[in-house]
């Protein structure tokens, strides 16, 4: 089981989706991710796009810590069943906050996230696409932070959209803090 693990829903328990599925991101490691966060940005009123969801425990963490609003994109059918049910049981009568896309590349512009979690399947090169996807449709606010998990050892990320902190080590796990150029 995955938990929430500060903010307003501190300790409330997620499903996991099962593991053949998804590669869920462990509360140590979203701990590490949100402390590097609080030196960079203020979760209070942003609007946060957890890509490739799976459990939903980036977005949810980021609501649970002010955020007004996350989308989650979860195109598993199965997956979006679980994701579901957590953000519904997590913040029963506030579901307003959240809603799910079935897929990320078909978002339209006019939404702007301020943070954006990217934890796609492992060396599938997904990183670059969605960020080019989000960046040509405008849907990167000013400012917007994105965080990259990737696989340890995987080939070291850059976009010139961004500029990318470098990696932290976690494990199994290599996380990057990318900060958007407005350019």
């Amino acid at each position: 089981m995955l938990r929430i693990i500060a903010g307003q829903f501190k300790g409330k328990l997620l499903t996991l989706p099962p593991q053949d599925l998804t590669r869920p991101s462990s509360d140590r490691l979203r701990q590490a991710v949100f402390n590097i966060l609080a030196n960079h940005i203020s979760f209070n009123g942003i609007k946060v796009l957890d890509a490739f969801a799976g459990s939903g425990a980036y977005g949810l963490e980021a609501l649970s810590r002010g955020a007004c609003h996350a989308t989650f994109c979860e195109n598993q059918n199965k997956v979006q069943k679980i994701l579901q049910k957590n953000i519904t049981d997590t913040l029963k009568n506030s579901n307003n906050k959240a809603k799910i896309e079935h897929e990320l590349f078909q978002l339209q512009s006019g939404e702007l996230f301020d943070l954006i979690f990217i934890d796609p399947p492992y060396d599938k090169g997904l990183e670059n696409e969605a960020l080019d996807y989000l960046y040509k449709n405008k849907l990167l606010a000013k400012n917007a932070i994105a965080i990259i998990e990737q696989r340890k050892g995987a080939p070291e990320f850059s976009n010139n959209k961004f500029t990318t902190l470098p990696p932290r080590i976690y494990g199994k796990c290599q996380v990057t803090l990318n900060l958007f150029n407005n350019c």
